[in-house]
C-alpha cells in the first residue's frame, strides 16, 4: 500500500471499487465480531433461532408473518424454527384475540430468562471494549451503528435483482 493511501484506495489499485472494499473488510470485521459475541450466546440455540428467540422476546406477542418480515426468512422457515423453540420450551403459541385462525408466539419465562442472561453477558463484554474508545470513535460507532441497523432491516431479495435501468 502507497505512504498515505487508505485501504479503499489500495484495494482500489488491486481492481476493486472502494465499496467493494468497504464491503470486505465490514463483513470480515462483523464475522470476527460476531465470533467472539456467540461465546456468551446459548450453545443449545442455533443463530437463526437465537435471533428468532430475541425478536419474540423484544416484540411478541408476535405472529409467524411479522416475525418472517422481521428475520428476513419465509414464513415455513420461521414455523420451523419457533418449532425447535417451542420444543425447548422457549417460547409458547397462543391464540389470536384479533383473529381465531391465527397464533402469536410468546417467550415463555425460561425464554426471557435464557436471553436476558445471555444478553448481559455479551453485553458486558462489549460494552466493556467500547468504554475504552475514545469519545469521538463511539459517537462514530453510534452512527455506524444506526447504518447497520438500516442495512439490516432492509429486504435481503432488493440487492438480488438486478437494478433496472432507466431507458
Amino acid at each position: 500500500m502507497p505512504v498515505g493511501a487508505t485501504k479503499a484506495e489500495a484495494s482500489t489499485e488491486r481492481g476493486g471499487s472502494p465499496s467493494q472494499a468497504l464491503a470486505g473488510r465490514l463483513r470480515l470485521s462483523m464475522i470476527r465480531l460476531s465470533r467472539q459475541l456467540r461465546r456468551y450466546d446459548p450453545s443449545e440455540l442455533t443463530i437463526a433461532q437465537l435471533s428468532l428467540l430475541a425478536s419474540v422476546v423484544r416484540g411478541g406477542p408476535i405472529g409467524v408473518g411479522q416475525l418472517a418480515e422481521i428475520e428476513g426468512l419465509p414464513s415455513p422457515a420461521v414455523t420451523r424454527l419457533a418449532d425447535k423453540l417451542e420444543e425447548a420450551g422457549l417460547v409458547a403459541r397462543r391464540a389470536n384475540p384479533a383473529d381465531r385462525r391465527g397464533v402469536h408466539l410468546v417467550a415463555t419465562v425460561q425464554g426471557e430468562r435464557l436471553f436476558a442472561r445471555r444478553s448481559e453477558a455479551g453485553n458486558a463484554w462489549l460494552a466493556g471494549h467500547l468504554s475504552a474508545l475514545s469519545e469521538d470513535d463511539r459517537l462514530a460507532l453510534e452512527r455506524a451503528v444506526e447504518v447497520l441497523e438500516s442495512l439490516a432491516a432492509q429486504n435481503p431479495e432488493d440487492h438480488h435483482q438486478e437494478k433496472e435501468v432507466p431507458a
